[in-house]
């Protein structure tokens, strides 16, 4: 998580992150924990700035805000080089955000005012949901985190019950759950529901899907099916529950596996291949139409990287199928 948070403190920096990334940085400044390291991060980062940019704002050592232009003279030669006035607000603003939040916490949060239809009108509720090629990153009421993949939905109340921490997923999203002691956290995906207390896992539900599938790559997860236990991982286990057959398998996965998409990798461990291409619609937005019913449900083990792109992904695959890929009318057909 550490490293997460430098990657997106220096993309802010040299500004070039993303809204979804500014939002999860500002979400990681909210968390209490995360406040030393934070101080550390912004020296560390802006003394390269201080050493070769004199005029630039700064940070020092005891987390001061230092190095602001004070002179008429040297304001105005600033602002005859647009590229470096643009740099140097943006160090000075995140200077001073980050110092602000790091000592009196940032109100920053997302809200939305979708109330979920099945909970009682008492318990306001807030639904957060992505389009096709979009993910975004969330901050719960308790401090939990969640990066919620695309096409899917995560919703929650705005204040959790007191006795424990409810939420319901359709789709993808990994979740870093703040531990608290006796307070469960539950995840409920249809008759799927994953319980903890506090620990890093991924949860992958879509409906179209041929499975549920939990896997934990920190702390302990209870997984049950229609109330009853079916599972108790550990870091570096997963379960899968057939959507329609019930089938319940567990088996260990490579440590980097469940968050692949997150760090913007597609990997599939025996997948079929419709649910390959049924996420890759979702991932790149497009249409894709298989002519062969039996090539649906072939099943293969592969892996992508987002960048690469729609058509390289379907590329591979058709490779590996022996097959044919088609564009026609904007709509990719494997034949």
């Amino acid at each position: 998580m550490e490293e997460r948070i430098k990657y997106l403190f220096r993309k802010y920096l040299n500004n070039t992150c993303s809204k979804e990334e500014f939002d999860e940085l500002f979400a990681h400044m909210q968390i209490e924990d995360n406040d030393s390291f934070i101080r550390e991060v912004l020296r560390e980062e802006t003394y390269h700035n201080k050493t070769n940019q004199a005029s630039a704002a700064y940070v020092d050592e005891f987390g001061n805000l230092s190095g602001l232009i004070n002179n008429k003279t040297n304001a105005a030669h600033l602002f005859t080089n647009k590229k470096r006035r643009k740099r140097m607000l943006v160090q000075a603003c995140t200077a001073v955000l980050i110092i602000a939040a790091s000592l009196f916490g940032m109100t920053y949060q997302h809200k939305d005012t979708s109330v979920s239809n099945h909970v009682p009108a008492a318990v306001s509720h807030i639904k957060k949901t992505t389009e096709r090629s979009e993910y975004k990153y969330l901050l719960l009421p308790d401090s939990t985190q969640v990066w919620l993949n695309a096409a899917s939905s995560l919703d929650f109340p705005e204040n959790f019950n007191p006795a424990k921490r409810e939420v319901t997923l359709q789709g993808e999203a990994y979740f870093d759950v703040k531990h608290a002691d006796k307070i469960p956290f539950i995840i409920y995906t249809g008759k799927v529901s994953t319980v903890v207390m506090g620990t890093a896992f991924n949860i992958k539900a879509y409906p179209d899907l041929e499975r549920i599938t939990v896997s934990v790559q920190r702390g302990k997860v209870q997984v049950r099916y229609s109330n009853k236990q079916i599972a108790m991982l550990t870091r570096g286990e997963e379960v899968s529950i057939g959507n329609t057959t019930r089938i319940i398998k567990e088996k260990k996965f490579k440590e980097d596996e469940p968050i692949a998409w997150h760090e913007g990798n597609l990997v599939y461990d025996d997948y079929t291949i419709g649910d390959i291409l049924a996420d890759l619609e979702r991932v790149y937005n497009v249409t894709i139409r298989v002519e062969s019913p039996q090539l649906k449900t072939l099943r293969v083990s592969t892996s992508f990287k987002r960048t690469q792109g729609v058509d390289k992904a379907l590329q591979i695959l058709c490779r590996l199928t022996d097959t044919e890929l088609k564009q026609e009318n904007g709509t990719y057909a494997i034949k």
